[in-house]
């Protein structure tokens, strides 16, 4: 067996029950081929480069699959029969140009509530400068320096020294 890849566009007009439609047939048109469907995508609705049978957007959907290349010919020729996909495209691809499979992230507990039934807050982290002995506002002043433009400082020293001379 082989591995594809075939991507498909329906018109923009079809509505959510025609796109899960689209979809279910293609995944039954690869079971009936002796085929196996590996990974879908569904890309959603883009805008096309150049109208194609006058929509200007369409409803994109990708599919991977293992099919014998002789099932896979006449697999294809199935796709130009269906009247809802303006245009498709189908690829050999290797093992190795699978869509990597998302990882099963699992769900976040909820805080646990602590001996009086409440539950636990985040403890505040120390303001900036606290850790290293200076005051909160020292930093906060040198925060400010680093952060001027240098055009900025320029002008400033500029304007000090005009004032010192007198001018």
């Amino acid at each position: 067996m082989r591995y594809y890849e075939l991507m498909w566009i329906l018109g923009a007009d079809a509505d959510e029950e025609g796109i899960d439609q689209s979809i279910e047939a293609i995944d039954e048109q690869i079971e009936n081929h002796g085929g196996e469907r590996l990974r879908s995508a569904a890309w959603g609705r883009r805008s096309l480069a150049y109208p194609i049978n006058h929509h200007a957007e369409g409803i994109y959907n990708v599919v991977q699959f293992r099919m014998e290349p002789d099932e896979s010919v006449i697999f294809e020729k199935e796709i130009l029969a269906d009247q809802a996909i303006i245009r498709h495209l189908q690829l050999r691809i290797e093992e190795s140009e699978l869509l990597p499979v998302a990882p099963v992230i699992p769900p976040t507990p909820p805080a646990a509530p602590n001996d009086s039934g409440d539950l636990d807050e985040p403890v505040d982290a120390p303001a900036t400068g606290e850790l290293s002995g200076e005051s909160p506002e020292d930093s906060t002043d040198e925060a400010a320096e680093k952060e001027k433009p240098a055009d900025t400082a320029a002008e400033e020293e500029e304007a000090v020294e005009s004032e010192a001379s007198g001018t």
